[in-house]
C-alpha cells in the first residue's frame, strides 16, 4: 500500500520512542566505558615512566621544578635530562646535576606553556657526568647520604661503582655512586 514503510526501511524503528531512550542508554553506557579505558591507559602510561621520563618532560616543557635530595633542596628550571641524570638551573645561576637514581624527588612549582628546550647532546648518564667532572677537574659539592651529608673537593677517579674524592681539606674520599644524590659545581 502507498505509505506502508518497506520492511528493509528502518524509518518507523528511529521514531520509536522506546527504542530511542534505548539507543540512548547503550550510546551512554559506551561512552563510560570508553572513558574507563582511557583512565587505565592513562594510568598506564604513568606506570611505565621512569624518573629521567618524567624530567625529559619537563625540560621539554620548560616547566619550574623543586629537587629534593637528602638535606637540601633546589628549584629551577631543567635544562638537560638523560637516563638517570637532570641538571637543574637555579635562579641564582648554579646549576644542580642531580642523580635521578638517587634519594631524589620532582615537585612541578610552575607548569609552563611554552618555551621548553627541546633534546641535547651531552652524557647518557650520572656517571658519564661524573666523568667528565674527573677529567675537567672541576670542583663540586658533592651532596652524598654520608656523615655530615656534603662534601667539597675534586674527583681524582670515577671507579665501577663509587668516585675517589680528594676534599678541599687533602683527605682522600671513598663515596659510592649510589649514595651520591647530586653534585654543583663551585667557582674556584
Amino acid at each position: 500500500m502507498p505509505g506502508d514503510t518497506d520492511e528493509g526501511d528502518f524509518g518507523h524503528w528511529a521514531r520509536d520512542p522506546d527504542l530511542s531512550a534505548a539507543g540512548a542508554r547503550y550510546r551512554a553506557e559506551l561512552r563510560a566505558e570508553a572513558a574507563v579505558y582511557e583512565q587505565l591507559a592513562a594510568k598506564d602510561r604513568l606506570r611505565g615512566r621512569t624518573l629521567g621520563d618524567v624530567a625529559a618532560e619537563a625540560v621539554a616543557r620548560g616547566d619550574i621544578i623543586a629537587v629534593a635530595v637528602t638535606g637540601r633542596s633546589f628549584t629551577g628550571q631543567l635544562s638537560y635530562a638523560a637516563g638517570d641524570l637532570a641538571c637543574l638551573r637555579t635562579s641564582a645561576g648554579e646549576t644542580v646535576e642531580v642523580h635521578l637514581s638517587g634519594a631524589v624527588a620532582l615537585r612541578v612549582v610552575e607548569e609552563v606553556r611554552e618555551g621548553g628546550h627541546g633534546r641535547t647532546p651531552g652524557p647518557g648518564t650520572f656517571a658519564a657526568r661524573l666523568g667528565e667532572h674527573e677529567a675537567a677537574g672541576t670542583l663540586l659539592e658533592i651532596g652524598a647520604r654520608v656523615p655530615d651529608g656534603g662534601l667539597v673537593g675534586r674527583i681524582e677517579a670515577v671507579g665501577v661503582d663509587h668516585v675517589v674524592v680528594t676534599g678541599v681539606d687533602g683527605a682522600r674520599w671513598f663515596v659510592a655512586r649510589s649514595a651520591i644524590d647530586y653534585v654543583l659545581p663551585r667557582r674556584r
